[in-house]
This record gives C-alpha cells, structure tokens and sequence, in this order.
C-alpha cells in the first residue's frame, strides 16, 4: 500500500486584544469581494478551474469536499485541506462579523511569465482567509497532503518549496541532482485599507504557521493568502567536469541519459517513474544537443547542466568544484 506524507500547516493570526480598528463599524458585515480588489495577484484569479492553460486537473473544495487539490499530468499531487473554524464562502457573499472568519478559495493562473515553459505546466489555487476583527479565532490549520519521499523546505523569501527528501541520497555523487515539486508562496497578508500587515512562515518539523502582527494602525477585517503551486517534478542535473567531458560522446549520452534512466532514475528517489518518461519523450532530439553542448562547455572550462523535463535544453554553467 502506498504511503503519503502529511503535514499540517497552521495560520496564526497574533494580535494584540484590541489593537487596531475596524472599518465601518457601524456596519455589520462586508462583502468579501470588496476586500479582495486589493489583494496581491487578485489579476492572476482565473474564472473556472477549468480555463487555466496548463495540463492536469485544478480541483476546489465543495461543503462535503474541504480540500484544494492540485493534480499534475506526471502524477504528482498536492492537496490542501481547509480549516474547520472558518466558513466556505464565495466572493459575493458578506462578512459578518459576528460569524467568524470565512474562506474563498480560487485558480489561479500560475504567477511564471507566459514565455516561460513552466507557465503551460504550473497548477496554482489559493485559499483567502478573510479575519473580520480581533476577537476571531487566530489560528487556522490546514491539512497538506503529497507522495512519498517528497518534504516541504523553508527559503529565505519565506515561501515553502516542496523538494525530494535529501535523506534519499543520490547513487552519482559526482552528477549534482536536485528536483522541486511545487511551492507555498511567499507569506503576504493585508488589512481593510490595503496596507500590509506583517507576516511570516515558519516551518518546524511538520508544522507551518503563519503569523501576522497588528499594528496599531491595522484596520480590520484582515485578509492573507495561503497559494499554492504545483509544477510536477522538476529536475536538474548539474555534471563535474570530468562528467561533462565524458557526456561529449553521444554513446555516453544515450548510454548516461536515455537507456540509463534507471541510473538518473536512482538520483531522483521516489522520481524514477517521471524521470524514465520525461527521458522518452526528449530522448530523440536531445542526444546530439546535449553532446554539442557538452563539448561547448568543456572547451570553455566549464560544465554541463541538463533540466528533466524537457532535456533538449541544456546550458554551459560555472563548474561547481
């Protein structure tokens, strides 16, 4: 039986009791679309989930379905289940205040310029928790859930990369192998006037938590944006200098690339079945270019960097040692 990880990640809204304001607080609610004209990358919501122009499935909650799923063509997956303690809401219904936080989920088009390949393969959604004053609940807790042998990683942008588990080792020391999956966004979150109000994730063990800090001149109600993307399996291969002077030969690079893909399959861990299917399809045009390319860089000083997929772009990069 195949096992999946899971993590659960926590948004913390912590505040100060009283700081801020509310706007318009002789009225008892607010419509969340008013609070999301303002809300970053509101130009990239997209009308349905099926109008996004990349391949695979982008799947919303229903009441009876709490969770976000997004399902890339190679297999992959993640989904995002949604908080309890706050309302599955569309757009154009109101806040109320005295009913707690609420939760719009939406496609989104993939934030990567259109001219980039990984636009036509990324799958994005988000889920907008809109906070109507200080006294809702603070914490919001979501269920993530995605194949084995992949683990979530904190950047310094303060965005989480999902990446293979570096535990798995890699069987070719001297090819550096290095996959990604997709991403939680960089953390942002804003208050009723759209000015931003401090936030960051943190990621302990297998615990996100988002945490946002009121000023005094917060206006409630408060929104922040969880946004999920998901890309499939992304690999590079970066070669020593010793590889790339090897992978000259176009027998070596059928023999390393293309008939070997057990061999790259081993770098890649839980990867293999992608990366021996992302072999075939480039596997035609991308012998003599990888070997041109090889024998570009070598005559430079340099090395050898192949991405899988789509193989048939490789580059001449600074050699690493």
């Amino acid at each position: 039986m195949k096992s999946h990880y899971r993590i659960t990640a926590i948004l913390t809204v912590s505040t100060i009791f009283l700081s801020g304001t509310v706007a318009n607080a002789d009225d008892n609610s607010i419509k969340i679309d008013d609070l999301l004209t303002s809300a970053p990358g509101n130009s990239r919501v997209l009308t349905s989930t099926t109008s996004t122009p990349a391949r695979g499935t982008i799947s919303l909650p229903s009441e009876d379905a709490g969770q976000i799923e997004l399902k890339h063509p190679d297999g992959t997956w993640l989904t995002v289940g949604l908080p309890q303690n706050a309302d599955l809401s569309s757009p154009s219904d109101q806040l109320n205040r005295s009913a707690g936080a609420a939760i719009v989920t939406e496609p989104m088009q993939s934030s990567t310029s259109a001219q980039d390949s990984d636009a036509q393969s990324s799958l994005s959604a988000r889920a907008i928790v809109a906070v109507p004053d200080a006294n809702s609940d603070r914490s919001y807790n979501f269920d993530l859930n995605y194949p084995d042998g992949i683990v979530p990683q904190l950047e310094k942008d303060g965005s989480v990369k999902f990446i293979l588990d570096p535990k798995l080792g890699n069987s070719r020391p001297e090819v550096e192998a290095e996959a990604t999956f997709g991403e939680i966004k960089t953390p942002w979150a804003i208050d009723a006037n759209g000015k931003k109000v401090p936030t960051k994730f943190t990621l302990k063990g297998n615990t996100l938590t988002q945490t946002i800090t009121p000023t005094k001149d917060t206006t409630y109600p408060v929104i922040l944006d969880p946004e999920a993307e998901w890309k499939g399996f992304y690999g590079r291969l970066t070669y020593s200098r010793a590889e790339t002077r090897n992978m000259r030969d176009e027998g070596v690079v059928i023999a390393g690339l293309l008939t070997g893909s057990a061999g790259i399959a081993a770098m890649f861990g839980p990867g293999a079945p992608i990366v021996g299917a992302a072999l075939a399809a480039g596997s035609a045009a991308a012998v003599g270019i990888i070997a041109t390319t090889a024998s570009n860089a070598t005559a430079d000083g340099r090395c050898l960097q192949v991405d899988v997929p789509p193989l048939v772009t490789p580059r001449i990069v600074n050699c690493r040692s």
